[in-house]
């Protein structure tokens, strides 16, 4: 069976995580919970699915083991949690928080839920913002975007890179303006992520030095504006690439057809076809390990 693409549907108040194979088929339903499910990851093993649990409680990082069926909170007592990623080695989990006043990058080690050693690995003053971390596939660094040094830090973000244990980051691209999710090709050589021009959003690859970006979609302006408030911003167009695992195609939502979808492509743009279209919106697109 080949690896399983994720997303959220959402019917306007709640949200769910569903799996379905990349030809449309086997589709399946992995969170019930009140609220919001969003922003799913798989452990490398395909076991664990990592995901945003948004509620009236706030927002946190939990684990859902998939063969019992059990959700453990990761983020502890940090506040509003989301957006995690899980280390190569299965040993470490990425996500942000707003714990010290802005959004910065946390670690928590123990993918089966308990007690964690969290720790922080931005820290940035003012109202600047680190969001959405991905290690890179051998663990040494990891990707995320951030609004430090933009023209335009209330609508702006770019992509750093750090190494994997914190430290000093460096900054991968220039008003690239990605808002919705990154994330990096199985061998660790190129980067998928989104950008917003004129409004609508559109899918880059570029290297993972930051070299040869190039826009791979062609989403019209026509594309209308997603603004249902809760965690999602006002969007239009395509949002949150996700990398296959055997690297020959980058799934994605998009809305240019009117409700958000589900589309996968080739790496170069081409191929691109729906996979699943409902009355609902399909978002927060994942890809799981191929296993």
């Amino acid at each position: 069976m080949s690896a399983p693409i994720t997303f959220t549907r959402f019917d306007g108040i709640t949200g769910h995580i569903f799996s379905i194979q990349p030809d449309g088929n086997q589709e399946r339903q992995l969170t019930n919970a009140p609220g919001i499910q969003a922003h799913s990851t798989w452990s490398p093993n395909g076991r664990f699915l990592l995901y945003s649990q948004i509620d009236s409680n706030g927002s946190s990082v939990r684990s859902l083991d998939i063969i019992t069926g059990t959700s453990r909170l990761i983020s502890g007592s940090l506040t509003f949690s989301m957006v995690p990623h899980v280390s190569p080695d299965s040993r470490r989990i990425a996500f942000t928080s707003n714990n010290d006043g802005n959004d910065e990058i946390y670690e928590a080690h123990g993918i089966r839920g308990g007690r964690f050693g969290i720790r922080q690995l931005t820290f940035t003053d003012g109202l600047v913002q680190n969001v959405g971390p991905k290690y890179s596939p051998y663990s040494q660094q990891i990707l995320f975007a951030s609004n430090r040094e933009t023209a335009d830090p209330l609508t702006q973000q770019d992509l750093w890179l750090m190494p994997e244990s914190g430290g000093v980051a460096t900054r991968l691209s220039n008003n690239l303006n990605n808002r919705e999710s990154r994330g990096w090709s199985p061998d660790g050589r190129k980067i998928v992520t989104q950008t917003v021009t004129d409004g609508v959003g559109q899918i880059v690859v570029l290297d993972a030095d930051g070299r040869n970006q190039k826009v791979i979609t062609q989403i019209p302006p026509t594309a209308p504006l997603f603004a249902p408030g809760k965690i999602f911003p006002e969007m239009r167009g395509a949002v949150t690439p996700a990398w296959s695992p055997d690297g020959l195609w980058i799934a994605f939502a998009s809305n240019h057809e009117g409700n958000y979808d589900l589309y996968a492509m080739r790496p170069d743009g081409t191929d691109f076809h729906r996979i699943l279209a409902t009355p609902e919106q399909e978002l927060s697109v994942g890809w799981g390990a191929q296993i």
